[in-house]
This record gives C-alpha cells, sequence and structure tokens, in this order.
C-alpha cells in the first residue's frame, strides 16, 4: 500500500512540474531570445574599441560611467531590458544617436562629469558595436521604397529613371 501512495504520488509531482515548466515555456515563447552581456567584458570591449585620442582624454572610470548611463537611456527607452520586463509595443524601437549623447551629457551635468560630446559619441559607438558583437542587436533594414503597399512595383518618375531632359 504504502509502495502505491510513493508511486502516485511521484507521478503527481512529475504531472505538476511538466504543467509548470510547460506554461512557462508557452509564455515565454513569442519572447525574443535574450542576449545577456557582461558589464566588465563590454568595458574591456569598448576600451579595446576608442580611438587612441579619446582613451588619453577618459579613464577606466570615465568610460564606465558613460557605458552606464547610456545604458540606463536604452532602458528608458524600452530597448535595453531586465529580468521580467515585458516589451510594451510592437515593432522596432528607434533611438537616435544624437539622443544617447544629450542624455549622458545631462546626466552627467547633474553628478558634476562632463565629458567632451565627441568622447561620449564615441564609446556609445564602440558600445552597439558591442552589442552587435554579442548579437544583442543588429541594424535594421529600411522599407523598400520601390513596391508599394500592395506589393507591386510603383511608377518610377522621369527623373529617376534618369530623364535628362529640360523642358523650356
Amino acid at each position: 500500500m504504502t509502495l502505491v501512495l510513493v508511486v502516485i504520488g511521484a507521478v503527481a509531482v512529475v504531472a505538476i512540474a511538466l504543467v509548470a515548466v510547460g506554461t512557462a515555456v508557452g509564455r515565454l515563447a513569442p519572447e525574443p531570445a535574450r542576449q545577456v552581456f557582461e558589464h566588465d567584458e563590454e568595458l574591456d570591449f569598448v576600451v579595446e574599441a576608442l580611438p587612441d585620442d579619446v582613451t588619453a582624454q577618459l579613464s577606466y572610470e570615465d568610460v564606465q560611467r558613460i557605458l552606464r548611463l547610456h545604458l540606463d537611456f536604452l532602458h528608458r527607452k524600452g530597448v535595453a531590458r531586465s529580468g521580467g520586463d515585458l516589451p510594451e509595443g510592437e515593432g522596432p524601437i528607434v533611438v537616435e544617436m544624437a539622443d544617447g549623447v544629450d542624455y549622458v551629457l545631462q546626466r552627467g551635468k547633474l553628478r558634476k562629469f562632463t565629458p567632451a560630446p565627441d568622447h561620449v559619441a564615441a564609446v556609445i559607438t564602440a558600445q552597439l558595436a558591442y552589442f552587435e558583437a554579442i548579437g544583442a542587436m543588429a541594424e535594421v533594414e529600411g522599407p523598400d521604397l520601390s513596391i508599394g503597399p500592395t506589393g507591386a512595383p510603383l511608377p518610377r518618375s522621369d527623373t529617376e529613371a534618369g530623364d535628362d531632359r529640360v523642358d523650356g
């Protein structure tokens, strides 16, 4: 009798575990694969990618501060996510480089940290290269503007077709 109860208990535990795992997998299935990065690895990559004139002006701590401020900017924009954050909308999120530089400069100024804008841009460019290298982001291709909404090619104007006639 005891053996039967142990077997029934084991089957019940396995069934509950399978249902729990299946539910979690079903919830996460539409989510894109998350890319996790190490801050130390990121810092090393970025410092090696920076031009010599920038590394001559910025310390490791300065670069690290810029990286953290820019990551905070990306998180606020919804591009970088952590833990259980779920996306709020559909489609790609477009973030301009100039907005990231401005954010870093403004937040840095609050902390009496004032790197040069071109140094901030160089660090952000290297950080984005790191994200591409680990597969966390990729260039987004623009739409094909030669095709209409129905999929049919759009008619070309004379100037696009290379017609250099001048009416006069």
